[in-house]
Order: C-alpha cells, then sequence, then structure tokens
C-alpha cells in the first residue's frame, strides 16, 4: 500500500500567497521556504504552537530578509530556542524593510542566544527594517553584541504595541524592548518589565537602556516605559552609557517615556534617570515629558551633550498624576493615553 503523504503542517490559500500553519512542523517548513528564496510569502497562524529542539531563523540573513505579512492571530509559539553563532537571531533572523511585518503572536519562554561578536538577538527578530505590531515577549534575550527582547536592531520601519517580561543580556547595544534603534525608526507604546544587564567590554562602548539601549538619528520613542533593573558587570575599560529609558538618545526624540521602578547603574557619570547621554550626531535631540521613579539616578540625563534641553523630572513620591497629564498632553492625538488605575499602581497604556 502507498504510505500517506506526510502532513506538511500547512494549507495554502487558492491564490498560492498566504500559508496557514497548525503546528510546529508547519512552521519549520515554511522557515526552511523562506530561507530557500520564497521570502514574500504571507503566512498565519491558526493555532497554538509549541517548539522544540533549535529553532532556525525565519529570513536566516540579509540575503534573505522576510518581506510578507506574518500574523500570529494572537496565538502562542512557546519554547524557541535559538543558540550557536548566528548574526541574526530570533524568531526571524532579519525583516526586510519592503512589506516585511510581524504582527499578533504571543512568544512564550524563548531561549535565544548567540555567541557571534557581531550578533542581533531579539525574541521577534534579530534585526528589522520593517514593522512589527502586537507582539510581547517573555524568556531569555542574549547576544555577545546588540540584544533587545523584542528585536537587536530596528533600523527604520516601526514598532507598535510591543512588550517584554524577558530578561535581556548583551555588550554593545542592549535594551528591554530594543537593542538599537536608528535610521528615523518609531516605537510607539511599547513597555519592558525585564532586567537588561550589560557586560562592560574592553573595546567596544556599552549602551544599556531600560526600553532601548541606542536610540539614533531621527528615531523616535513615544509612551514607552521600563520596569526593571538596568545593571552592569564585567571589569573592561569601554564607555558605558546607561539609563532608564535609553542609554543613549544620539539626535533622536523621547517623549512620554518613563523608567519606573528597578535600579538603573552604570560605572561612571555617562548614566541617567531617563537617559545614560544625550548627544548630537546628526541633529538636535529632543527629550519631552519623560519621567523616572526611584531608580538611584538622582539627574534625568547622565551625560548632557546637547544643551540643555527641558523635559526630565523625577517622581520622588510615588505620585505619577503629575507625570501622567504631563504624558498624556505630550500624547495627544496619537491614539493612546496613560492611565492611573488607582493610587497603588504605576501608569500603563490604554487605546
Amino acid at each position: 500500500s502507498l504510505a500517506a503523504a506526510e502532513d506538511p503542517g500547512y494549507t495554502v490559500s487558492e491564490d498560492g500567497n498566504t500559508y496557514e500553519v497548525y503546528n510546529a512542523d508547519g512552521l519549520k517548513n515554511l522557515a526552511k521556504l523562506v530561507n530557500n528564496g520564497a521570502i514574500d510569502i504571507n503566512i498565519t497562524l491558526t493555532a497554538d504552537i509549541t517548539l522544540t529542539g533549535e529553532w532556525t531563523p525565519i529570513g536566516i540573513d540579509d540575503k534573505h530578509q522576510y518581506i510578507g505579512t506574518f500574523d500570529g492571530g494572537n496565538h502562542t509559539i512557546s519554547g524557541l530556542t535559538v543558540t550557536g553563532s548566528d548574526e541574526y537571531a530570533g524568531l526571524f533572523g532579519y525583516i526586510g524593510k519592503d512589506g516585511g511585518t510581524v504582527k499578533n503572536v504571543v512568544l512564550e519562554n524563548v531561549q535565544i542566544t548567540s555567541d557571534n561578536q557581531y550578533g542581533y538577538v531579539g525574541g521577534v527578530a534579530g534585526y528589522s527594517r520593517g514593522n512589527i505590531e502586537n507582539c510581547s515577549v517573555s524568556g531569555s534575550v542574549s547576544s555577545r553584541c546588540t540584544a533587545g527582547g523584542v528585536v537587536g536592531q530596528q533600523f527604520g520601519g516601526s514598532i507598535t504595541l510591543c512588550g517584554s517580561s524577558a530578561t535581556v543580556k548583551g555588550t554593545g547595544e542592549v535594551g528591554g524592548v530594543a537593542g538599537k534603534t536608528d535610521n528615523s525608526a518609531t516605537l510607539t507604546a511599547c513597555y519592558a518589565t525585564g532586567n537588561v544587564t550589560f557586560e562592560r567590554a574592553s573595546t567596544i562602548n556599552t549602551f544599556a537602556g531600560g526600553v532601548v539601549g541606542s536610540n539614533g538619528t531621527g528615531s523616535i520613542l513615544t509612551a514607552c516605559y521600563a520596569t526593571g533593573n538596568v545593571t552592569g558587570t564585567g571589569t573592561g575599560t569601554g564607555s558605558c552609557y546607561v539609563g532608564g529609558v535609553t542609554g543613549d538618545n544620539a539626535s533622536g526624540t523621547l517623549t512620554a517615556c518613563y523608567h519606573a521602578t528597578g535600579t538603573v547603574s552604570g560605572p561612571d557619570g555617562a548614566t541617567g534617570g531617563v537617559t545614560g547621554r544625550n548627544c548630537t550626531s546628526l541633529g538636535a535631540p529632543v527629550i519631552t515629558a519623560c519621567y523616572w521613579g526611584d531608580n538611584g539616578q538622582e539627574q534625568g540625563i547622565g551625560y548632557n551633550q546637547a544643551g540643555t534641553i527641558g523635559g526630565t523630572e523625577q517622581v520622588t513620591d510615588g505620585d505619577w498624576l503629575d507625570a501622567v497629564a504631563q504624558m498624556n498632553a505630550a500624547l495627544s492625538g496619537k491614539g493612546w493615553q496613560y492611565e492611573l488605575k488607582d493610587g497603588n499602581s504605576l501608569p500603563t497604556l490604554k487605546k
């Protein structure tokens, strides 16, 4: 008798362009498809998926950038594990700018690490030039270089309504949501609740922040917050820039962001309640309506190379009412507002 055809784990739409995935084998098969050149297929999850064994990221490198739409349908992918020396490590390796979109997926208990000296590591993606929406990550993310709970580096494009409770560790750019944002990337209504740990290296500078490690040229963080420790180890001699929201704000914009609870500590003076360093690379940085709680820092900006730019204020009494009013004024018309449920809780975002 003929052997039964092997279940591929997915079905294909009539037009052949959307793949509906219902089990782990299906997801692995589609990763292979993308990594063999089908970079623009659309993928939709129709069930929760538990992964076992080693995961090979979708869009394995910059020659196979994923430019389709991945819609998780608010399903959960559990147990995503990546180890080894991938340059781009996550559910996705590299999301491309020409339409690459990943949305509506919950990643639970990820264990993602790379010992590549230039590694980009994140829960959703190692490197993204596309759009990431409504995704959440728990577990641990670690890199010898750039690490973020949601994405290692976001270069242009956008991240919206994403959160991470993952612990994040790295040596270069390290952040609760993103290690690095650059090239006019936007990060809106994102939060991180995990601890961020950096290891001070001997030869490179380190940028560590509760939300983003390094916020680069033209990049805009709006209505983002962090509740976790940002702390460092290591005996290296490289410079460290450490902040509750961002380690560095280099010609970027921070609007209505805050670091609420946890300790922020760095090895030298470039450490601040909101940002470790505020500096000009290609234009003046802007900080408006940003706040920090009792995180061990006396000043909002640790090292200010960009003149006296206001907009950072410490909340010393635990009363976030005034901060919420200022942040919501800054968010007017953006579709998001902070709310305080009661006197004991921290502000959270609502649409």
